[in-house]
């Protein structure tokens, strides 16, 4: 396995991991319509502009993107104005899980803040996930809850906190 700094050719596997993973993780949490509109070219798009502004990582796996993470600003310092980072986005692939790439995936984008000055993170997931208790392993501890509406759906989002990203 790889960890990267992704480039703008890196796009189109990025987006194939994060449409591939929405489609694993989320039925029955994220209505199906939502899930049916997810267009790789779309997200491709998004994620080639993501690269070129800011640092965002990719795993590679026999030469396979199969995951990625980014982080920056937090963009929401109304609600959690102490936390100055947080980790954007991370997925993996399912057929990869368990085998430490979300961990090398986290520790290297906190690392990445932490290099760029920030101090603390936050960090958003759907509730429902499975993969929250990835977030608590990784020494996030709870911050709150609120709701979101995905194609009219009420669905809880949970936020963590990590405060002192240095010691990732």
């Amino acid at each position: 396995m790889i960890i990267r700094l992704a480039d703008v050719k890196d796009a189109k596997g990025i987006a194939r991991v994060q449409v591939e993973s929405w489609h694993t993780t989320y039925p029955g949490i994220v209505p199906k319509s939502y899930l049916d509109s997810l267009d790789v070219k779309k997200r491709e798009k998004i994620w080639k502009q993501a690269a070129q502004n800011q640092p965002l990582y990719v795993a590679e796996l026999e030469g396979d993107i199969v995951g990625f993470a980014i982080g920056g600003e937090n963009r929401d310092k109304d609600t959690y104005p102490e936390y100055d980072g947080e980790l954007y986005a991370i997925y993996s692939l399912k057929r990869v899980h368990k085998r430490g790439i979300g961990r090398e995936l986290f520790e290297q984008t906190a690392r990445n803040l932490s290099a760029r000055g920030f101090k603390k993170m936050v960090v958003s997931v759907l509730s429902e996930n499975p993969a929250v208790d990835f977030y608590k392993h990784m020494g996030g501890h709870f911050l709150g809850e609120e709701t979101i509406t995905i194609d009219g759906k009420a669905i809880a989002e949970s936020f963590y906190g990590y405060d002192d990203i240095s010691k990732i």
